[in-house]
Formats: C-alpha cells, structure tokens, sequence
C-alpha cells in the first residue's frame, strides 16, 4: 500500500529518457539542474525543482528499477537536505537568497516523490 499519493508540482512532461537525464544532471550538478542552482549558485529554482520533482515520480510509475537509480535519487535528496542544513547553520556562510517561505511544505512534495519510487520497489 502507498502511503502517498502523486501530486504533481508541475506541467513538466516526463518521458523516461527526459527523468533519467534530469536525474543525473542533478546528481552530477550540471547546469541549469536543481541542484546546480542550490549548491553553485545559491538560489532555489522552482521550476528546476518541479523537473526533479516529477522525473523521481516518473521512475516509480515507469517501474525503473536500477540500483544505480536509487543511489541517485537518495545522494540528490540528501544533497538537497545538507544543503538545507548549511543555509540553517549561522556559524556557515552558505545562505540561499531566494528559499521559499513554505520551503517546508515544498521539501514535503520531494519526500513523497522519494518515498513513492522506493515503495513501487518494495
């Protein structure tokens, strides 16, 4: 049983090619990724947020199961915690200028999008 249900942030269309690619720009922080704009740029990008977003759901509902993909969803999303983190810390420098104020809620939209491709596995 799923304990969440998809809830799309966004209009991005998600085919498995464009997921895995999304992907791994974010897990090797390629330009114009989510990630690349947190850890190099310090900027919350929503919209790259939203592609990361729905590609993780596209590889659950696509049933990609690849070890080498659950590696990378988990180091992204832990990535994306640490860099939370260091923002957080005021003994650390590292500030995102522009984090939404329900940064939480948001952050909430990724666990379920993290947790729904590792119970489509289980």
């Amino acid at each position: 049983m799923l304990l969440y249900k998809k809830d799309y942030l966004g209009k991005f269309a998600v085919n498995k090619m464009n997921a895995f690619q999304v992907l791994d720009d974010n897990y090797n922080i390629q330009n114009n990724s989510f990630l690349y704009y947190l850890r190099e740029k310090s900027i919350f990008n929503k919209e790259a947020f939203k592609q990361l977003y729905d590609s993780i759901y596209a590889l659950a509902e696509q049933n990609v199961e690849i070890s080498a993909v659950a590696l990378k969803i988990h180091i992204v999303h832990y990535r994306i915690i640490e860099a939370l983190m260091y923002h957080f810390d005021a003994d650390d420098a590292y500030k995102i200028t522009n984090l939404p104020e329900n940064y939480n809620k948001i952050l909430a939209q990724l666990e379920k999008a993290v947790v729904f491709y590792f119970q489509t596995r289980i």
